[in-house]
This record gives C-alpha cells, sequence and structure tokens, in this order.
C-alpha cells in the first residue's frame, strides 16, 4: 500500500476544486483531410445516468466548428500535476507513411472485424474539475477516489456560471469520450473491465483453484484511413470464483486447510493474495474490505471489549474473536483455529480481524496468477475458435449491442454500419526460398509451402561435436527408464549426422536423481570432461523446477550448453524419433555455433546497394505483477553474422519503486546495444553495420512518444559511443505488437476461413497518416490467425512499404526453432525467448528490494530514474551463443 493511501486525512477535509470548461469541437472525423492519433487510452470511471450526463455534458449540434487541430501542438495545463515516469518531448514523431502502400503480391479482398462508425459533427462541452484534499498539516494532495464524483457532482450542481475558453487536444481524447458513451448502456447489464464486456449472469467456467474463465466482448473506437471505426472481438479473462473464504483457499491451495495449514503455506497464500477484495454478510450487510494480511487464529486474537453489551456478558477484560463473534453476532465458529484476515476498510489504518469463514471473495476480480499446464490446456478448448465460429459470435454480439438505438450514442448522432463487417483490400506476398547445404556439395533450396517446408538436406552451417553426453534426471530409475535412454541415445547420434553433424564419439549416458546437489555435481563433471553439450532428460514431478536449476548453474555459473528435454516426450515418440530429433537438431545446431537455413535477404532488400551492411535487432519486457517483488527483466538481441541468421542476447533486470508496476521502457537500451554492436564487430571482421533495423515488441500506442524519446535516443547514443568518427548507421524502428484485437476472414462463397499466410493489409483500418501495416505471416493450424501489427516509427533507411513488409515477411522464415513461418519476425521473438527463459535463472536472489528503493520520495514521483537496473552478465562461455533457443 503505497504512503498516499496510508497518509491520514480529516474526515471532513476541505475540499478545493477549480473548474475549467473548454470548448471542444468534435469535428467530423470522417474527412480523409485530418490526420489524427490513433489513441486506445481508455477511461474505466464510472458514470452517471443519461440525464445527469446530458446536464453535465452539454451538446450542443446547432452550431458547429469545424477545425483541424494541429498533432504538434499539445495540452498545456498550468495546474500542479502528476507527470509521467517517462517524460515525453517533440524532438522525434512518428513518421509519415512514404507512399500510398505496397503494390507488391497476390490482391484479394478480406473481412476484418470493424464496423464504420459515422459521426455527425457536434460541440462538446468538457468540464475539467482539480479537487485537492487539505491534511491536518495543512498541506494539499489529490482528493481520494471515492470523494471525486460526489464532489463533482457537487460543483456542477452548485456552480452557475463556469469559464470557458478554447484548447487544443488530441483526438485520442475525443476517441476516449466517443469510446465512454459506446460503454454506458452496456454498464447495466454486463461488467465492464477497461474495454471489455461480460455477462454479470454468467457462471465462469471453473479452473478448480479459486478461479474462473469469462467469455465476453472487446469494443474499442478507432480512427482510421477510412473513418472512425468500432472493433469487436471475443475477449476471455480469468477472475476469482465469488466464494467463502475456506472454500477459495481449499481451492486454491488445492488442500483441505481446516485440517494442515503450514505456517510456509500462509505466508506464500498471504503474498499471493494480498489486496484482494472480499466482503462479509455477518451483519446483515455488504461491508467490503482488502486483504492486508494473514495473523492468529480467532481463538488466540485478543482485544479490549468495548461494548456494553459484551461487558455484560461475560467477566473477562479481553475477548478473543471467536468469543466476540459468539456473544455479538450468536455466531459459533467452526474454524476458530484458522488464521484471521487483517482487512482494511477505505483508508482506515485500523486492524479489523476477520474469520475466514465469515468473508466472501467479491465477485468480478481479474486473477493474474499463471496457469499450469493442464489448465492452459483446459482453457485453449474454450478460448481456441474457429474462423467460422469468431465471425458468426462477432456479428451476434453487435446485433444484440444494438448501437444504433443507444440513447447515449443518438444525443450525438452517431450511426454504427451493423449489416456486415468491413470489406477491405490486402495482398498476400511471396514467401522466400530457404538455403541449405547439398548432401556432398554446392546449396539445396527448399520451397515454402503452406507456411512451412520439410528439410531434405543438410543444415547450412553445423559444428563437430567431439565431446558431449546426456544426463538423465528424474525420480524413476528402473529398467523401462533405461530402455528408452538407451534408445535415445543410440538413435541421436545417427539423426544429428543426417543433418550435417560431425560427431566423432557417441555421447555418454548418467542418470541421477533430481536432488540440487545431484545436478550442480553432474553439471560440473560435464564441464570438466569438456563436453560441448550436454542433453538433460527431465523426468519429475518438479520438471520445471530442475529446469530452472540446469539453466541456472548452466548459463550462469558453469558455462555449459544444454538442450533438456521432456522424458514423456521420448515416450510417446519411441516408435519414431526422427520428426523429434529433427526438431531437436535445429536447436542443438543454433546453440552449438551453427546455421540451420538461410534467405536470401539481399533479394528483400533489393534498392539497398550491394556494399550495405545490415544488421537486424530485437528487443522485449518480460514483466512480473504489480505487486511482486521479482524485476521486470528486458532483452535485447543483435545479429551477429552476415547471413543474419545468428544472435547475440543481452539481458538486464529492471526493479520499480515498492509497490509500482514497472516501466515498458528499456533503461540501459545504449549499454546493450553497444555491446551487441562489439560483438557484431567482432564477428564480421571488424566491421560495423551501416544500416540497423529495430523490431521492438511489447509497446502500447500511448507509450509510442516515450520510446521514440528514450530508447531510440539511446540506440543513436549507443552509435556515437562506438563508431566514434565513423559514418553512423542510419537507423529503422519498428514496433511490433501481437495483442491487439484486429482479425481477418476470407469468404470463398462457402465457408468463412482464415487468411493465408503472407498476408499484409496496409489500406483502409490502418492509421490514416502514419506508417503501419498487418501482417499475417504465420499459417494458422488450430482456431483464428492473429495477425501482427507493425508501426514504423522511425525511418533513416527510407523503406518504400513493399520493401519493409517484405523483408519482415521474410525475416519470420529464419527462426532456428522450427521450419514453419513464425508470427513475427525472429530477432524479436529471441529477444522474448530471451527475456522470459531468464526469469528461471537465480539472477537478483541477492538484492534486498527495499535497498533497491532508499528514498523516500512519495511514490507519485515516479520517473525514469527511480528505476534501479541491474546487467545480467551469463558465463562467457555462453554469452554469446543462442542459448535462449
Amino acid at each position: 500500500m503505497s504512503r498516499r493511501q496510508n497518509r491520514k486525512t480529516r474526515a471532513d477535509a476541505k475540499s478545493v476544486a477549480s473548474t475549467d470548461h473548454k470548448n471542444q469541437t468534435a469535428t467530423n472525423m470522417n474527412n480523409r483531410e485530418q490526420r489524427p492519433f490513433v489513441g486506445t487510452e481508455r477511461s474505466a470511471s464510472a458514470f452517471p445516468t443519461l440525464n445527469e450526463s446530458m446536464k453535465s455534458l452539454r451538446i450542443d449540434t446547432g452550431t458547429v466548428a469545424k477545425t483541424v487541430r494541429s498533432q504538434s501542438v499539445r495540452q498545456v495545463n498550468h495546474r500542479q500535476q502528476l507527470c509521467s515516469a517517462v517524460p515525453e518531448s517533440a524532438d522525434l514523431t512518428p513518421v509519415s507513411r512514404p507512399d500510398t502502400g505496397g503494390s507488391q503480391g497476390r490482391k484479394i479482398h478480406v473481412y476484418t472485424n470493424h464496423f464504420s462508425v459515422n459521426i455527425d459533427d457536434a460541440t462538446i462541452y468538457q468540464y475539467d474539475i482539480d479537487l485537492m484534499m487539505i491534511d491536518r498539516n495543512g498541506k494539499p494532495h489529490d482528493a481520494r477516489k471515492n470523494a471525486r464524483w460526489d464532489i463533482m457532482q457537487t460543483v456542477l450542481r452548485e456552480q452557475k456560471n463556469f469559464p470557458v475558453n478554447k484548447t487544443n487536444i488530441r483526438p485520442r481524447e475525443i476517441v476516449r469520450i466517443i469510446e465512454t458513451l459506446f460503454k454506458q448502456s452496456a454498464r447495466k447489464d454486463l461488467v465492464c473491465i477497461r474495454n471489455q464486456f461480460y455477462d454479470r449472469h454468467r457462471q465462469l467456467t471453473n479452473l478448480n483453484d479459486g478461479r474462473g474463465i469469462a467469455k465476453g466482448f472487446y469494443q474499442s473506437l478507432f480512427l482510421t484511413q477510412i473513418g472512425p471505426t468500432i472493433n469487436i472481438n471475443l475477449s476471455f479473462a480469468c477472475f476469482y470464483m465469488p466464494l467463502n473464504f475456506v472454500d477459495f483457499a481449499r481451492d486454491f491451495l488445492r488442500k483441505d486447510i481446516t485440517k494442515d495449514f503450514a505456517e510456509w503455506e500462509i505466508k506464500k497464500f498471504e503474498k499471493m493474495i494480498r489486496n484482494l477484495s472480499i466482503e462479509t454478510m455477518h451483519t446483515g450487510r455488504r461491508i467490503f474490505y482488502r486483504i492486508r494480511e494473514f495473523g492468529r487464529s480467532a481463538n488466540d486474537i485478543t482485544f479490549a471489549r468495548t461494548n456494553e453489551e459484551l461487558a455484560s456478558a461475560t467477566e473477562l477484560k479481553e475477548i478473543s474473536v471467536a468469543d466476540y463473534f459468539a456473544l455479538k453476532h450468536k455466531r459459533k465458529l467452526m474454524f476458530p483455529h484458522l488464521p484471521c484476515i487483517n482487512a482494511s476498510k477505505g483508508n482506515q489504518n485500523q486492524p479489523n480481524w476477520l474469520p475466514m469463514e465469515v468473508v466472501r471473495i467479491v465477485e468480478w476480480q481479474r486473477a493474474i496468477k499463471p496457469l499450469d499446464k493442464s489448465q492452459r490446456g483446459a482453457v485453449s478448448k474454450n478460448t481456441i475458435i474457429k474462423p467460422k465460429e469468431r465471425y458468426e459470435e462477432i456479428m451476434k454480439i453487435v446485433r444484440n449491442n444494438q448501437y444504433n438505438r443507444d440513447a447515449y450514442l443518438k444525443e450525438l448522432n452517431i450511426h454504427v454500419d451493423d449489416q456486415e463487417m468491413l470489406k477491405i483490400e490486402a495482398r498476400v506476398l511471396t514467401p522466400p526460398e530457404i538455403k541449405y547445404r547439398r548432401r556432398g556439395q554446392g546449396e539445396a533450396i527448399e520451397y515454402v509451402k503452406c507456411g512451412q517446408w520439410r528439410i531434405r538436406n543438410w543444415f547450412y552451417a553445423t559444428t563437430k561435436i567431439s565431446s558431449w553426453g546426456i544426463i538423465y534426471f528424474g525420480d524413476r530409475l528402473d529398467n523401462y527408464v533405461d530402455d528408452i535412454l538407451q534408445q535415445f541415445k543410440y538413435q541421436l547420434p545417427n539423426l544429428l549426422q543426417r543433418n550435417g553433424f560431425v560427431i566423432d564419439r557417441q555421447p555418454s549416458l548418467t542418470t541421477n536423481y533430481p536432488t540440487e546437489n545431484d545436478i550442480h555435481n553432474a553439471l560440473v563433471d560435464a564441464s570438466k570432461k569438456g563436453w560441448s553439450l550436454a542433453v538433460i532428460v527431465l523426468n519429475s514431478d518438479n520438471s520445471d523446477g530442475v529446469y530452472s536449476l540446469v539453466k541456472s548453474y548452466a548459463n550462469q555459473q558453469i558455462g555449459l550448453m544444454t538442450q533438456c528435454v521432456s522424458f514423456q516426450a521420448l515416450t510417446r515418440n519411441i516408435a519414431n524419433l526422427n520428426m523429434y530429433v529433427e526438431n531437436i537438431s535445429q536447436k542443438i545446431n543454433g546453440k552449438l555455433g551453427g546455421i540451420n537455413g538461410v534467405i536470401n535477404s539481399k533479394a528483400a532488400l533489393y534498392h539497398s546497394s550491394r556494399d550495405d551492411l545490415f544488421m537486424f535487432f530485437g528487443a522485449d519486457v518480460t514483466h512480473s505483477t504489480c505487486s511482486s517483488d521479482r524485476p521486470s527483466i528486458a532483452a535485447v538481441v543483435g545479429s551477429r553474422d552476415l547471413t543474419n541468421s545468428r544472435y547475440a542476447a543481452r539481458l538486464c533486470e529492471q526493479y520499480p519503486k515498492k509497490g509500482r508496476c514497472s516501466l515498458e521502457i528499456i533503461k540501459e537500451l545504449d549499454t546493450m546495444v553497444a555491446d551487441l554492436l562489439h560483438v557484431f564487430a567482432k564477428s564480421c571482421g571488424n566491421r560495423l553495420p551501416n544500416k540497423i533495423v529495430f523490431y521492438r515488441d511489447g509497446v502500447d500506442e500511448g507509450h509510442y512518444q516515450k520510446v521514440l524519446d528514450n530508447e531510440v535516443n539511446k540506440i543513436k547514443a549507443a552509435c556515437r559511443t562506438v563508431y566514434g568518427n565513423r559514418a553512423l548507421p542510419q537507423l529503422t524502428f519498428i514496433v511490433v505488437k501481437k495483442r491487439h484485437n484486429t482479425r481477418f476472414f476470407v469468404y470463398d462463397g462457402e465457408q468463412t476461413m482464415n487468411v493465408q499466410e503472407g498476408t499484409v493489409i496496409d489500406t483502409g483500418i490502418i492509421h490514416p497518416s502514419q506508417f503501419d501495416f498487418y501482417l499475417c505471416s504465420q499459417a494458422a493450424r488450430m482456431g483464428t490467425s492473429r495477425p501482427a501489427l507493425y508501426h514504423v516509427l522511425h525511418d533513416e533507411i527510407g523503406f518504400a512499404s513493399d520493401a519493409i513488409q517484405q523483408l519482415t515477411y521474410w525475416l519470420c522464415h529464419t527462426d532456428m526453432r522450427c521450419t514453419k513461418s513464425v508470427s513475427i519476425p525472429a530477432p524479436v521473438h529471441y529477444a522474448h525467448l530471451a527475456a522470459y527463459g531468464s526469469r528461471v535463472l537465480n539472477f537478483g536472489e541477492d538484492h534486498d528490494r527495499d535497498s533497491l528503493n532508499e528514498d523516500n520520495e512519495e511514490p507519485d514521483e515516479y520517473s525514469l530514474d527511480d528505476i534501479k537496473t541491474k546487467l545480467m552478465e551469463l558465463n562467457e562461455k555462453v554469452a554469446d551463443d543462442m542459448w535462449f533457443l
């Protein structure tokens, strides 16, 4: 809990309100001459009834002032306000589209889950109100959230005249206003969480761990090339089940806590459910609290009695929680031995000790605990939806929402074309040819068909394996296990040789129990023997934990390249190991410095000079939850050879202020990029690239400017450091977004299907002026294909639409883990693998989280400088290799 929440304020604190009544003209957003910013800032605040809203949101459709606002003018607010953790500047702005779109590829038409929105011109008055609370020391601070609406209603009711002026606003602010109107009618019957809606009367699909899955829909307004559209998609979310707390704890921990609840389990459970909202009904009315901590049992916690009725009923000077409930509420507790919950109510700081059995989980609270493997399988059955079914369900949602009968939308004369999804133009790009090494000599070409290809020749480049072995870590050691391992030991080298590996000797085989000591000793022994590769077979009830130990010891301490395989996977594939070994052999080759297949990237870069030397980067950040003490991990990978097939990775821990969510910005990006440039030069004859293409994953539209201001400038700073007096490279910076809700469908006259791999869309629903496009590079094996959205924020190279789309699509065919086209380019996929995979390493365990946040600033003064970082160093034997495959 933040200090602001802990700060005591008088119940009758004075309120200071200042209002600015701003005349904001919502101009015709269908006007093609405007170039608005596509915004996705969402408002989740409560909204009044229709009559109340129309009083406060005065709409004058009689006078319409058509204006075009400049994007370069930012709203100026002279009041004291909270600053963004990452400041913005206007030094760099997103680049404009260089042309009218690409032309290469086969032209087709597709349907998309966007619906055209027509908005008449209208004048809308926006009220800006500052609310300040005065504490006991006379110091002003922001009003509590639960007080803001009450105060604002009073101000609107009593204040008759407001100062009126005009201000420049961003188009996304208008989007936010209209989106809010779209939500209001739905709020009556649906649970609204940002832009997602769930039927509050529909039961959750129980996951049997205190959580359930809800199915709903997503709704968002976009400003596009063809005008405003409403995007509708199916959505799924995990919520806590509204159970009695004893039942919830039993399901969550998967044990009967009434019989056995160990101290370490209590501490772990407390950390996982802290700040969860709960309610009680034993007083005859619903009272809401938030969980702070667990305490002693209801029998053991006592307090001085203050109620006269209780004083006459017992001679005790103090009374236990259990006795209090028996005397005050006539309720004898069934489980008085269980820990009580210390819950907070509002801004109160005094303890409220509640027995678990009188507490209930408040419904519709999002659950962010990761799903386990069995749960992911169960959820997939509900969330993987075929394109025909998705199309039909979306159309049903649109019809049920009845936008054109909505009273709020009618007030602004907003009309939705809900008869059919938008039909737009698309193109199908040509896939690359994949080069391998012919058995004998020369090159062999494999052709991509339906997003995949076969390996019928040797890998393009392989390494020699002189010393290696197989290590088994398992709970079970018997003749059956030994038989499987012997078959694997015999077939693995033969199958690797078929792919071009040169193997001097057969692998050794050792078996061990999966204890921490045995794992460490086995890996140390392998390193002392000079192994270049250890193939680890895992067969344990705690395989995830064993995997973490293996990777931590091998990558961080010892410097041994490992390839883990599942014993269960071996048993499933033992009759036909060819395909299974072919898959892991691709990873092994990449980890040992080989190259599987290469594409002719120069063919995609046809407009460039033969002397151009390209380097490709990918970057991603993986986050823990806001309540977690674990840091975020930023990963940056960079190509390190002339074929752009081999990559090195650099990692960095980022610790936000305690109790605050992590930032997406990579603070040490300049250091990481500089290091990777040195790796590139070392591998390429001391040459440095003159052109850099940087793919960045995980950035939301609202952070584009922050990424431009911080990360692009950090890349440039790294280049100035490394290049010195030499000419600096040209940089193209592209944001890759997978988590969006746009989908595409094709209809062949009989059925609705997924779009073909290689389908690109750069007209219609894309940004009106900036340089973005959708690309579906992978073939959907199950469910509805999800395209990636690419937004070119900075482009010094000067790519045309065709060139950057073709290059991006071809890079999706260079992932060393498979012989398929993947959903995003290999460098950014590698960054995700490195960031996600490094979470199992033991970095940062010696850090005291409080010591990383030693300053005493208020949490509201959160800035990029408050992010504490630590570069994560791997053992030098593996640091520059592709350990993350």
